[in-house]
């Protein structure tokens, strides 16, 4: 009797143990805040789209879709997506994703990359620098007419986003040496 119960305790503190690892991770690798409370504010309402693509998914896509290089390079370095739509009118005209979120997706050590205001609407991308001058976090958030939130997570090389946004006076969306204009 006395040895089933030595062997429940142990389990009971492996178990134990095993839970806190499993709580720790979760809370380590949980996305921005901002983000995570938008996806749960909106995320279930009617006339919204909310849509998270794991990394494997994305590169299960790189190897049937016909991307040039550049696009393959850019995709492979991205482990997540999250994409939030505010499609119904009526929402739209109720809520500003914008205004709700900026300030607290900011708070978070995200440095704004460009930030664009044209009559009521909002268009703020922010991104988290990692090693290497690599982002490893972006959030790009609309609001006014029209409500979104992307989020992206990986190691992306601003070189590689640099190849796709075209600018008039030529300067480069991201600088290597400094992230930002």
């Amino acid at each position: 009797m006395r040895h089933n119960k030595n062997q429940s305790v142990r389990k009971m503190k492996k178990l134990s143990v095993l839970l806190v690892a499993l709580a720790i991770l979760f809370t380590s690798c949980s996305d921005n805040e901002g983000v995570s409370k938008a996806f749960t504010k909106y995320r279930f309402k009617k006339g919204v789209v909310a849509i998270t693509i794991p990394g494997f998914a994305i590169r299960l896509a790189t190897l049937v879709a016909d991307l040039d290089e550049e696009e393959e390079e850019l995709l492979k370095h991205i482990d997540k997506v999250k994409v939030l739509v505010i499609e119904d009118n009526h929402l739209n005209g109720q809520i500003n994703l914008h205004e709700e979120f900026a300030a607290l997706i900011a708070e978070k050590d995200y440095e704004e990359l460009l930030r664009i205001h044209d009559e009521g609407d909002d268009v703020t991308i922010m991104g988290k620098v990692g090693s290497n001058n690599t982002i490893k976090e972006m959030v790009v958030l609309v609001g006014g007419d029209d409500n979104a939130l992307v989020y992206i997570k990986g190691k992306i090389k601003p070189e590689l986003l640099n190849n796709y946004i075209q600018e008039s006076d030529h300067k480069d969306f991201l600088s290597l040496g400094n992230i930002g204009f």
